[in-house]
């Protein structure tokens, strides 16, 4: 038999699943499969865990082997209706059999509960990749390489993103430029293929009046990390190729910038860098302003001021409204943003207590688990003690809504999830879908119920 990891989603994505691989091949010596797109895949093969790639359009290919363990990474239609004809043991991710949709795996269906709710997420897309299959002592042993560039001056700038919205404007890159080339650095513009990056690359290298710093999408992939690993420092906002840098071991600074997550997708491997507003709202899954207000606190000489001082061993300037990340690992090995400079909120009190209330009710049981659940609940209702008492009220509302549900055998409205406080929705997020991806069985009642049960006792 032979496990089978099906990722056919965009090229940051297939990176993301490395450390899956790395993992499932520690694990288990069952040979694994790939299911993906040729054209993101093919060209990675030097730094991508030794795996059988098989590209999508032969996915019927697939029919001919029995897997041990299917993971589904994706949410194509076509992927999910294929592992109904497989023949497998373990099955997580998205299935459509007979035109039901179902998730398996408790963690697969926490990542799905995120869609438009993920403000106080704690996982990195990675680690959620793995935590329905992978031990976290596996996670935790994994050894990585410190990330050193050439100390050269050279930085490169990656102006393209897969939306308008998560990138920076051309003026504050031309601006950076600018600046960088103030302090003796040599800023070299680089796009993807697409003509309107392209476009964008020379508009920017005109403004910083560096016509001849670009490299316009002219790279396969191969010869990108060639030339990234002569940087001294990457700076681009959440894109693939910030993900090829950080796992080719090239220092990378992210620009955290609109609707991404940094603790969802900012570059996994330590030591890296990430930036973003210290705003509310940011990390958000859509913004919803009339404006991006986020982009309000990155102005190009303070940025520059700040990697100047990473870059030279310097104290570090406060910018105001920035926080400065470093991409770690917390006593669990799971993915931590390390604060380095920018001022601590509430918001990461009750992010953090979140985080581990779903370790605990997901995952086996784990003493560490247990320490670090007690240590957030005491931190987040010593700071907020007057939180207890909304969270007691909205979760009477709840057990209530569902009483009623249950009571009449009705089906709780689409969004019913969102008629509670921002800080309630992780969790009535998750119980709404797992009910309704069990089509509300009595067995998925009772099982929520336990965990709202779980939910009380930290609350009183």
């Amino acid at each position: 038999m032979k496990n089978l990891v099906i990722q056919a989603q965009r090229l940051g994505d297939i990176v993301m699943s490395y450390p899956l691989f790395t993992w499932l091949k520690s694990q288990d010596t069952k040979e694994i499969l790939v299911l993906g797109e040729k054209k993101f895949y093919d060209e990675l093969l030097n730094i991508s865990p030794q795996v059988t790639y098989i590209p999508t359009e032969r996915m019927n290919f697939l029919k001919n082997f029995t897997y041990d363990t299917i993971i589904n990474l994706s949410h194509r239609v076509d992927t999910a209706s294929l592992a109904s004809s497989l023949t497998f043991n373990n099955y997580y991710g998205l299935e459509i059999k007979d035109t039901i949709k179902k998730v398996h795996g408790n963690w697969q269906l926490y990542r799905t509960s995120l869609t438009h709710n993920n403000h106080y997420n704690r996982f990195h897309w990675a680690d959620l990749n793995a935590l329905d299959i992978i031990n976290t002592d596996t996670i935790k042993n994994t050894k990585w390489e410190k990330p050193l560039g050439k100390n050269n001056g050279k930085i490169g700038i990656f102006v393209g993103a897969s939306e308008e919205a998560k990138r920076p404007s051309n003026e504050f890159w031309g601006d950076l430029a600018i600046q960088l080339c103030k302090k003796g650095y040599s800023p070299i513009f680089i796009s993807g293929p697409s003509d309107e990056e392209k476009r964008i690359a020379y508009q920017c290298a005109k403004k910083a009046k560096i016509p001849h710093g670009v490299i316009p999408g002219t790279f396969s992939i191969y010869e990108l990390i060639a030339f990234l690993q002569t940087l001294q420092l990457f700076i681009t906002p959440d894109t693939g190729p910030m993900h090829i840098a950080s796992f080719a071991n090239v220092p990378t600074l992210n620009i955290s910038l609109g609707p991404v997550h940094p603790w969802e997708t900012a570059p996994y491997p330590p030591h890296h860098y990430i930036i973003r507003s210290a705003i509310s709202c940011s990390g958000c899954w859509q913004c919803t302003k009339q404006t991006q207000l986020c982009r309000n606190a990155f102005i190009p000489h303070r940025i520059v001021n700040l990697i100047h001082a990473l870059l030279t061993n310097k104290t570090l300037p406060n910018i105001p409204n920035i926080i400065l990340y470093k991409s770690s690992r917390n006593a669990l090995g799971l993915y931590e943003l390390e604060y380095i400079e920018g001022q601590k909120g509430y918001h990461d009190l009750q992010a953090n207590f979140w985080r581990y209330f779903f370790l605990k009710e997901l995952s086996q049981p784990n003493i560490l688990f247990d320490n670090e659940y007690k240590k957030s609940k005491e931190a987040l209702f010593t700071s907020l003690p007057k939180l207890c008492g909304l969270l007691q009220k909205e979760h009477l509302k709840l057990i209530k809504t569902l009483l009623i549900a249950e009571k009449f055998n009705s089906s709780l409205d689409k969004y019913a999830w969102k008629e509670y406080p921002p800080i309630m929705r992780p969790l009535t997020s998750y119980t709404q879908l797992f009910i309704e991806n069990n089509s509300y069985s009595k067995e998925s009642l009772t099982k929520v119920m336990e965990i709202l049960e779980n939910f009380r006792s930290a609350i009183l």
